[in-house]
C-alpha cells in the first residue's frame, strides 16, 4: 500500500503543480499561445491511458502493466523537466498524461487483487483520499517549487518518488496469476482513443476558446460521435474487447458508471474550477492559496470517503450509501445556486462542506461496486472503463458547465453595461477587478454570482440523475461475485 500511494501522489500532484507554474513556463519557453495545451495534452492522454491499461492488465497481468505505467510516467516526467522549448513540453506532457492515466486504473484495479471484497471499500478509501489531499496542496507545492528551485523541478521530483514505488512494486507486490492472454483490441483502442480526444476537445475549446457553433467544435464533435459508432461494431466483433459490451448490461455496473460520470467526473470537477471564481471576485478571497479556498469541502470529502469506507464492507450497504450520497450532492448543488452578493463565506463555506459530504460517500463506491459486480476476469476492464468515464465526465463538467458560468457572467455584464470598451467581458482578474471603480467591482460581483447560480443550478439537476441511478441499484448487488472471489482466492491458497 505505500508503494500504491507512493506511485499516485506525484500522478494526483502533477497536474495541479504544472497548472500553478504554467505562466512561468510558458514565459521562459516563449509559448503563450501554447499554456493550454500544457494541461489539455495530458488530460486528452491520460483519458486514453485510462482505458488502455484495464484490458491489457487482465490480459496481460496487473503487476506487469503497473511497472510499464510507472515507467512511461517517468519518462515523461524526466522529458518535461530538461524541456528546452514548448513543443518539447508539450510531448512530454503527452507521454506523462499516458503513463498516469495507465497508472491511476492499474492501480485502482490491483486494489481489487490484493483486498478480499469485504474489505475493498477500505483500501480504496485510502487511495480515494490521496485526491482531495493533492488538491489542498498541489497549488501551493506548485508555487513554492516555481520560486524557490525553479519550474523544472516539479516535473523533476518525480523521480525519486516513482523510483520508490516502482521498487516497492517489483519486490513488494503479489498477485494472483489470472492473465487471459490474447490479442490486444487495436481497432477498439483506436476508436476510443479518437472518440475521447475529439470529445475531450469539444469540451475544453466549446465556450472557451472557439463558440460552442463554431466549425472546429462541431467538427471535433461529429468525429468523436463517429468513433464511439465504430466502437460500437468492433466491440461487438471483437474477442477481448478493451471496453466489454456486456459490462452495460450489468445494471449495477451501468448504474454505478453513471453516477462516477455525473458526481466524481462532472459536478466535482466544475465546482472545483470555478468556485475559487466566486470566492475571489465575490467574497473578496485571497488567490494566493487557491486550494485553501476549498479546504471546507476537501476535509469533509476525506472524512465522509474513510467513514464510507468502513461502512461498505458489506454489499447490502453499497446502495444506501449511493442513495444518500447523491441525495446530499443535489441538496448541496441546490444550495450554492442560492448564494448571491449578500451570502456569508461561513454559510458559503457550510455549503461547500456539504457538497464535500455527498462527494466523499461517491468517491470510491461505485468504483468498488463496479469491481465487485464484474467477471474476476473483467475487473481491469471495468476499472478502466469507470475511470475512463469519470475522466471524460470531467472534461464535461469543466467545459459544459464552465461554459454555462462564463455564458451567464457575460450575458449580465452586457446586460448592465459593465462591458462596454471590453472584448471580452468574461476575461476578468482578481487583480483587474480590484482596479476597477467600487460601482463597477459591484456589477462584477452581482455577474459572477449570476453565473455561479446558473451552474449549480445545472449541477443539482445532473445530481438529480445521479440520484435516479442510485435508486436503480439492485439491492443484494456484489454478494454473489464476492463469494465467487473468495472461493477463487480458496482455491489458488489451496493450489499454492
Amino acid at each position: 500500500m505505500i508503494s500504491l500511494i507512493l506511485a499516485l501522489v506525484p500522478l494526483q500532484l502533477d497536474g495541479l503543480v504544472a497548472a500553478t507554474a504554467a505562466p512561468t513556463i510558458a514565459g521562459e519557453l516563449g509559448g503563450f499561445g501554447q499554456i493550454a495545451w500544457i494541461a489539455t495534452t495530458y488530460l486528452l492522454t491520460m483519458a486514453v491511458g485510462t482505458i488502455t491499461a484495464g484490458r491489457i492488465g487482465d490480459m496481460f497481468g496487473r503487476k506487469t502493466t503497473l511497472l510499464t505505467a510507472l515507467l512511461i510516467f517517468l519518462a515523461g516526467s524526466a522529458a518535461a523537466g530538461l524541456a528546452g522549448s514548448m513543443a518539447w513540453l508539450i510531448t512530454a506532457r503527452a507521454i506523462q498524461g499516458l503513463g498516469g492515466g495507465m497508472v491511476l486504473t492499474t492501480l485502482m484495479a490491483v486494489i481489487a487483487d490484493v483486498a478480499p471484497p469485504d474489505k475493498r471499500s477500505r483500501y480504496q478509501s485510502v487511495m480515494g483520499a490521496v485526491a482531495p489531499i493533492s488538491m489542498i496542496i498541489g497549488p501551493w507545492i506548485g508555487g513554492l517549487v516555481t520560486e524557490h528551485l525553479g519550474w523544472r523541478w516539479i516535473f523533476l521530483l518525480n523521480l525519486p518518488l516513482v523510483t520508490i514505488a516502482v521498487i516497492g512494486v517489483a519486490i513488494l507486490l503479489k498477485l494472483p496469476s489470472r492473465r487471459t492472454g490474447g490479442r490486444v483490441d487495436i481497432g477498439g483502442l483506436t476508436a476510443l482513443s479518437i472518440a475521447s480526444t475529439a470529445i475531450v476537445l469539444a469540451m475544453t475549446w466549446g465556450g472557451h476558446q472557439y463558440a460552442w457553433d463554431s466549425p472546429q467544435v462541431i467538427g471535433a464533435a461529429v468525429v468523436g460521435l463517429l468513433a464511439l459508432l465504430a466502437l460500437l461494431i468492433i466491440e461487438r466483433r471483437t474477442a477481448h474487447p478493451v471496453m466489454p459490451p456486456q459490462l452495460f448490461g450489468n445494471r449495477a455496473v451501468l448504474v454505478s458508471m453513471v453516477i462516477m460520470f455525473l458526481s466524481t467526473g462532472a459536478i466535482m470537477m466544475a465546482a472545483m474550477n470555478y468556485l475559487p471564481i466566486f470566492l475571489q471576485l465575490v467574497q473578496g478571497q485571497s488567490a494566493s492559496n487557491s486550494g485553501l479556498l476549498l479546504l471546507p469541502m476537501l476535509l469533509s470529502a476525506i472524512a465522509v470517503s474513510m467513514i464510507t469506507g468502513l461502512f461498505t464492507t458489506q454489499p447490502g450497504r453499497f446502495r444506501p450509501a449511493l442513495i444518500i450520497g447523491t441525495s446530499v450532492l443535489a441538496v448541496a448543488c441546490g444550495l450554492l445556486a442560492t448564494m448571491d452578493t449578500g451570502t456569508s463565506s461561513w454559510l458559503t463555506g457550510a455549503y461547500m462542506a456539504l457538497v464535500g459530504v455527498g462527494l466523499g460517500m461517491l468517491f470510491q463506491t461505485p468504483l468498488v461496486l463496479i469491481q465487485n459486480a464484474s467477471p474476476a476476469g473483467e475487473v481491469g476492464a471495468a476499472t478502466g472503463s469507470a475511470m475512463f468515464l469519470r475522466t471524460i465526465g470531467g472534461s464535461i463538467g469543466v467545459g459544459a458547465l464552465g461554459s454555462l458560468f462564463t455564458g451567464t457572467l457575460a450575458g449580465h455584464l452586457t446586460d448592465h453595461g459593465a462591458a462596454a470598451g471590453r472584448t471580452d467581458p468574461a476575461a476578468l482578474t482578481p487583480a483587474q477587478v480590484h482596479g476597477l471603480p467600487d460601482q463597477l467591482q459591484q456589477l462584477i460581483a452581482q455577474a459572477t454570482a449570476a453565473g455561479t447560480s446558473a451552474m449549480f443550478w445545472a449541477a443539482c439537476a445532473a445530481a438529480v440523475v445521479a440520484v435516479v441511478a442510485a435508486l436503480l441499484v439492485p439491492r443484494l448487488v456484489g454478494g454473489h461475485q464476492q463469494r465467487a472471489d473468495e472461493k477463487l482466492i480458496k482455491v489458488e491458497a489451496d493450489q499454492g
